[in-house]
């Protein structure tokens, strides 16, 4: 009877350690972080995951908590604003030069750098947690495998009952998930630039029947992308656009762009698209040479590596490319 009570309350002081409620919330604020939806469930179970490896491989555990702790804490700003690695996000990782990177830096509130801060700091704590003396597997370990391991399948185990397929890959552990996310959508995005790099390099198949121009010369602007609202020309709050707000010209008010990112949505725009994906060798550009226009293109970047992105794909067709700036496309 007294062994029993003995350790019935050894699992009890177990399951109450400060540290299994420590490890909760850094469950919490790593699934938070990394842009996924609150989930519950994924919380217990990666607490369980770190209960575990702390008992059998301490410094397995750290290395993993502190990794994630580092990753939450440097990706909070940025997943608060966009959610959760996805293919625009890590197209624009790849077009995006040190000088926009910093600019971005600047648009994510202050308290976002505070709770980032937070999650690192209890990484650190985390990382320098003493080790306790070796004690025997008991039913709560058991208990924690158990839940962590079924927690596993849930999500591949409802993709196969919902008609999809089972992939383990496919786990819901906010963790594993942002792994998968950043590795399968980064495959794409390079899939997509080799892909642009081989149609840009084909000829066109425009077939231009008759032109009657209305205008000798048509200018093009290409900037980055903004909110509707933050123009005053397009209806925002802010006088911050004299010259297109009195300009004699027609503004598409209407407009919503093609995707989400910049990159994205002017290969979908300025090129002709069949089955959702861009034709990058049929674009404004080639048919407008196709209509006997003398093209021109000048850019206020660098010329190095240039055929990398969307708009270097289409720079490249024109009559004449002048760069203003020397070095590097991102210069």
């Amino acid at each position: 009877m007294n062994v029993t009570l003995i350790d019935t309350l050894v699992t009890r002081s177990r399951a109450l350690s400060p540290w299994t409620g420590f490890y909760f919330l850094q469950s919490l604020l790593i699934n938070f972080a990394l842009g996924y939806p609150f989930s519950l469930l994924y919380a217990v179970a990666f607490t369980c995951i770190l209960h575990l490896l702390w008992r059998s491989a301490p410094r397995v555990q750290k290395v993993l908590l502190g990794l994630c702790s580092l990753v939450a804490a440097a990706y909070f700003p940025f997943g608060q604003a966009y959610g959760a690695p996805n293919f625009n996000t890590l197209l624009a990782l790849h077009s995006t030069n040190m000088e926009e990177s910093t600019e971005i830096l600047t648009i994510f509130p202050w308290y976002s750098y505070v709770v980032g801060l937070f999650i690192f700091a209890l990484g650190v704590i985390a990382v320098r947690r003493k080790p306790d003396a070796k004690k025997a597997w008991g039913k709560i370990e058991s208990l924690c495998l158990a839940f962590s391991v079924v927690t596993f399948f849930v999500a591949p185990v409802q993709n196969l009952a919902w008609g999809g397929v089972f992939k383990l890959k496919d786990t819901g552990y906010p963790v594993f998930r942002f792994v998968k996310d950043v590795v399968v959508n980064n495959e794409e995005v390079l899939d997509e630039q080799a892909r642009m790099a081989e149609l840009s390099t084909m000829k066109d198949t425009w077939n231009v029947l008759a032109v009657k121009p209305k205008y000798h010369t048509y200018v093009v602007v290409i900037g980055e992308s903004a909110r509707r609202d933050a123009l005053g020309a397009f209806g925002g709050h802010w006088d911050n656009t004299p010259f297109a707000s009195t300009v004699n010209g027609t503004l598409f008010t209407d407009y919503v762009a093609a995707s989400g990112s910049t990159q994205k949505s002017l290969g979908l725009t300025l090129n002709r698209v069949v089955d959702g994906k861009p034709q990058f060798q049929d674009n404004f550009v080639t048919l407008a040479n196709r209509a006997g226009f003398q093209t021109w293109w000048f850019s206020n970047q660098g010329q190095i590596g240039e055929y990398d992105t969307a708009i270097a794909s289409i720079a490249k067709r024109a009559d004449e490319v002048q760069f203003l700036k020397s070095g590097d496309f991102e210069a």
